[in-house]
Parts: C-alpha cells; structure tokens; sequence
C-alpha cells in the first residue's frame, strides 16, 4: 500500500485540484487497504494541513454522508480485499465534508462505472447431477458432464447465464428483468417458466418447454417460440430448428434420477449412458448406429442391466474393453 500515494491524491482533492481518474484511483486504493492502519496515518497527514473551505451544517453533513454511502462510485467492485466498509466511507465522507458540499455533489453527479459482475461457475461431474438456488430464487438442475457459469447477484437489466450440456430451469417470474440462456450463439429468453435446455457437443442444442413459455434465437435470427410441451430442435452447422410436440416430463426425468430413453438412436443412446455412468461407449460398426428403441430406467439400475435390455432389443450384443464398453451386433 504506497501510503504517499494516498496523501497526494487526498490532498489534490482536497485542494479540488484532483481529475476523475486520480478520484477513480483513490477509491480504489481505498477499497484495497489491507488494514485500518494503512489509511489512518496519511488520512491524519491530510486533515492536519487543512483548512475548511465551507463548513456545512450537522444535518448537511449527514446527509451529504448519507448520499456517499449509497453512491454506486462508493461501492466495492473489485475482487480485492477490503477494509470494513463503514471506515473507508467515513474518511471519505469526512474529506468531502470538510472540503464543502460543491465539490462533493460534482463528484456524486458524475456518471459512475457499472459494477463488474461477479460470476461463478457449477460443474455436475460425468455420473453425478447438481441442484442449486440462484440469487433470485430460481432452481437449476445440471445433469451429468454440464457446467453453467451465472452471475452471482443478477443487477443488470437482465439475468443472463451460460451453459454447457444439458440444465433444467424453475425461473423466477420478473417482468421487468427478463431471464436469458447462453448456449455458444443461441439464446433461450423467458420471464418465469420452467424449461430444459440441452447443449452438449457435438449434439443438436434443444430446447424443451415444461410450463411457461420461452423464445430461442440463434445471434440476431430467431428460431421460435416454444409452449408447453414443445421441443425445439437446432443444428448448428446447418442452422436448421424443428419444433415437434412432446411429453416434456419424460424429459426431464433426469432430475429424479430416472433414465429415459425416448425414441433415441443407438449413437444418441451411446453418448447419454457414457455420461450417466461416466463410460465411454463404443460402437462395433455403422450398422447398429441409426437403430431406434425407446426404454426407461427408474430405479437405479446397474450399467449391465441396462446394457442387457438395450442390447436383447437391439440384436447386438456388448463387452468391457478396459473401461470401454463395446457394442456389436448386425444391425436392425
């Protein structure tokens, strides 16, 4: 902490000689003291060499503190340590006190930075599912091999977050604050419902209605907007979108711990039972790639068990190769 540094920026400003930036870099050196201490000796060095250029009233100086602590210039931004925040605001409200109110309203009355968003990130292993509480009380499954990336307080205009794989949202209904999906260049944007959207690589991205209503858009094109029960299909390269009408609940069984196969191919199968069961899944040749069966899971079934019933459907047989499972078989 360069202690000279803030006895000159102190000073500048309260001989209203300071410009925005130095104003700027001494909120910050504020922000990031390490200790009482290191502000306390130059603050002392400042208010002994002063004289009050206009004294204000008790009730003016309350209330010129007042509008400092609530001043957005004020607030911490930074992810840096702090010092307690009623100190800091008092050595700088006692220098804009001393020096007068004119002063002090130019410096609330200039614009003020947006404070940066603080994001944090959520990984739901391959096997494992993850359930957590947004700041404004909306729920968030993730299923296996997902991450979403959220703000940790939504204070913007919007609530916007990113995901990677597949996530369920319950959002929380705000009108005037509007609740956005990232998935790469596709937005999915609601107000309150309840949707699920999956976005794993190499996949189509797709979008399922539970309750509520939803728009997706791919950058500036807009590709529809989903109901209830409403399934939203998206190729990326071929920048395709289907709609097709669904059982959404089946789709969403993942958050039960219930596996659900509807209508999948035997490729699609392959990439959902290597995340549930963090395997790889292999297939043998290109003739059992496009079968197609439907199968449900409910109660926690082993990864043999389920590749028996797969396999007796699909006239294919299957086999561990180190930590590999293989699947055979003619085709269908």
């Amino acid at each position: 902490m360069d202690e000279h540094r803030i006895h000159l920026l102190l000073t500048k400003l309260a001989g209203n000689t300071i410009n925005e930036q130095e104003f700027e870099e001494l909120m910050l050196l504020l922000r990031q003291a390490e200790s009482d201490d290191a502000v306390q000796s130059p603050f002392d060095k400042t208010w002994s060499g002063l004289t009050p250029a206009t004294q204000l009233s008790p009730g003016e100086a309350r209330s010129l503190y007042d509008q400092i602590k609530e001043n957005p210039r004020f607030s911490q931004t930074e992810d840096v340590p702090v010092l307690k925040p009623h100190r800091w605001l008092a050595y700088a409200a006692g220098i804009l006190v001393l020096i007068g109110a004119g002063l002090a309203a130019w410096l609330l009355m200039k614009p003020s930075r947006k404070p940066a968003l603080v994001y944090e990130e959520v990984w739901a292993p391959a096997g494992k599912r993850v359930r957590l509480v947004l700041e404004d009380s909306t729920e968030v499954w993730l299923n296996n091999g997902s991450k979403l990336r959220y703000p940790v307080a939504f204070t913007g205009n919007t609530r916007e977050l990113y995901v990677e794989g597949e996530a369920c949202f319950d959002v929380t209904r705000r009108d005037q604050q509007p609740f956005i999906v990232h998935s790469g260049n596709v937005a999915v944007k609601v107000l309150g419902t309840v949707f699920n959207i999956q976005a794993y690589q190499q996949a189509p991205l797709a979008v399922t209605v539970v309750s509520g209503k939803v728009s997706v858009a791919a950058g500036t094109t807009a590709l529809g907007v989903l109901h209830p029960n409403e399934k939203l299909e998206y190729e990326a390269v071929s920048r395709r979108a289907k709609i097709d009408t669904v059982n959404a609940e089946n789709l969403l069984a993942w958050k039960k711990g219930e596996l659900i196969m509807d209508d999948v191919t035997m490729e699609q199968a392959a990439a959902i039972i290597g995340r549930w069961y963090n395997v790889q899944v292999e297939l043998g040749n290109d003739a059992i790639r496009n079968c197609r069966f439907s199968l449900s899971f409910l109660h926690g079934e082993s990864i043999g068990e389920v590749m028996k019933m797969i396999c007796e459907l699909n006239g294919c047989s299957w086999k561990m190769r180190g930590s590999a499972i293989i699947i055979s078989g003619k085709g269908c």
